[in-house]
C-alpha cells in the first residue's frame, strides 16, 4: 500500500513538472531553440524530461527508504548520489555545451562512487546464460563496466534524436528490470517505468524533450540496476547485450562510419538507425519499428535467457540490413525531409501521442 502512495506522489510531482515544462525550461536556461538548420521543432522547447523522471524519483527514494520499503542504505546511497550527480552533468551541458571528455570522467568518477559505497556491485565472473563463467580480476572487471557505463550512456544520448525514443526504451529496460530483478530492483524499475511513460506522453506531442540530463541520469540508472542484478546472478550477460545492442551499435557504427569519411566521431548527422527507419516508413511508423524490435527482443532476452544468442543474430540481420544494405540516398532523403510526415504517419501519431497530428524531431548536436 505504501509503494502505491509513494508511486502517486512521484507521478504527481512528474505531472506536475511536465504541465510547467516550458516555465522551468526558461527559468533554468534550458530550452532548445530551433535554427532552420538542424533542428525541426516549431518552437524552442524545454529540455526538463529528464528532471520529470529523475527529480521525483529522488523524492520516491527517499520516501521508500524512510518508509521502510527499502532497507538497503547502500543501495539508497548509490542512487541519491549517482542519478543526482550524472543527473547534474547532463543539465550543465543542457544549458552550456561541455566537452566530452569531462562528461565521460564524470560518468567513471560517479560509477568508482557506486562501487566504494557497494562493492558487491563487483561480480568474480562473467555470468553467460550460453558458456561457462568467465573469471576476472576484481580490477579487470571494474574495467569492463566502466567501459561499458560509458558507452551505454553515450549511445542512448546519441539515439535521443526523436520524439518517444529515448522513454519508450526507458520504460522497456524498466519492464525488464521488474520481472527479474529481487524485491528492492523491482520497486525501484517501476518507479522508473511509471515516470518514463509521463514524460513520454509530452514528449511524444513534443512538449518537452528528454535533455542530457535525462538521456545520461536516467540511462546511469538503469545501467546501475543492470549491474546490480547481474552481480545477483539474476541476468545473463548476453540477455544485457540484446537490451542496449541497438543504440550501442549504432553508436559504433557511427563513430567508424564518420572516421572513415574524414569526420569527428561526434559530429551530427541523419545517418542514425532511427533516421533510415523514418525514411522507410516515416516518422511514426518508423518509431513503432524501432521500439518493437528492442521490446520483442528484450521481453523474450529477459523470460527465455537461452534464447538470447539468437536475439542478437536477429537484431544484427536487422539492423544492418537498414544500415548497409539499403541505398544509399537513404541518408541524404532524411537530410533533405527528415520532418516529412505521410498521412498514415499522421494517423497512427494521433493514437500513440493522445491527438498530436505532428511528431517533431529533434537533433542536437552529438
Amino acid at each position: 500500500m505504501f509503494i502505491a502512495f509513494m508511486d502517486c506522489i512521484a507521478l504527481g510531482a512528474s505531472l506536475l513538472i511536465c504541465l510547467s515544462a516550458e516555465t522551468i525550461g526558461r527559468r533554468l536556461g534550458v530550452m532548445d531553440v530551433p535554427d532552420n538548420g538542424r533542428k525541426h521543432h516549431l518552437q524552442a522547447t524545454p529540455l526538463v524530461g529528464g528532471i520529470g523522471i529523475l527529480l521525483p524519483f529522488l523524492l520516491w527514494l527517499c520516501g521508500a527508504f524512510s518508509g521502510g520499503l527499502i532497507g538497503d542504505s547502500q543501495v539508497v546511497l548509490v542512487f541519491l548520489l549517482c542519478s543526482a550527480g550524472v543527473g547534474l552533468v547532463g543539465f550543465a551541458d543542457d544549458q552550456t555545451p561541455t566537452s566530452p571528455l569531462s562528461r565521460f570522467l564524470a560518468l567513471i568518477v560517479f560509477l568508482g562512487v557506486a562501487i566504494a559505497i557497494a562493492p558487491r556491485l563487483i561480480a568474480p565472473t562473467l555470468n553467460w546464460g550460453s558458456f561457462e563463467p568467465t573469471t576476472l580480476p576484481a580490477f579487470l572487471y571494474c574495467g569492463l563496466i566502466a567501459l561499458t557505463a560509458v558507452g551505454i550512456v553515450n549511445a542512448v544520448n546519441m539515439a535521443d534524436g526523436q520524439n518517444g525514443l529515448v522513454p519508450s526504451l526507458f520504460a522497456i529496460w524498466s519492464l525488464c528490470l521488474m520481472l527479474i530483478g529481487d524485491p528492492t530492483v523491482s520497486a525501484i524499475a517501476q518507479t522508473l517505468a511509471l515516470l518514463s511513460i509521463v514524460v513520454l506522453l509530452f514528449n511524444l506531442r513534443g512538449k518537452l524533450f528528454l535533455g542530457d540530463c535525462g538521456s545520461y541520469g536516467v540511462t546511469f540508472v538503469m545501467g546501475l540496476l543492470a549491474l546490480i542484478t547481474y552481480a545477483q546472478g539474476r541476468i545473463a550477460l548476453e540477455t544485457i547485450i540484446v537490451w542496449f545492442y541497438v543504440p550501442v551499435v549504432d553508436c559504433l557504427r557511427l563513430i567508424i562510419t564518420r572516421r572513415l569519411q574524414g569526420r569527428s566521431p561526434l559530429a551530427p548527422d541523419t545517418d542514425h538507425f532511427h533516421h533510415r527507419l523514418q525514411v522507410k516508413f516515416g516518422a511514426a511508423y518508423g518509431l513503432f519499428a524501432y521500439i518493437v524490435l528492442v521490446a520483442a527482443s528484450s521481453l523474450v532476452a529477459t523470460l527465455a535467457p537461452r534464447f538470447a544468442l539468437v536475439c542478437v543474430i536477429v537484431l544484427t540481420a536487422v539492423y544492418f540490413s537498414f544500415a548497409f544494405l539499403t541505398d544509399s540516398a537513404v541518408s541524404e532523403a532524411g537530410q533533405a525531409d527528415d520532418t516529412h510526415e505521410t498521412a498514415a504517419d499522421r494517423t497512427f501519431a494521433n493514437v500513440v501521442s493522445l491527438g498530436s497530428e505532428q511528431h517533431q524531431l529533434r537533433e542536437r548536436a552529438r
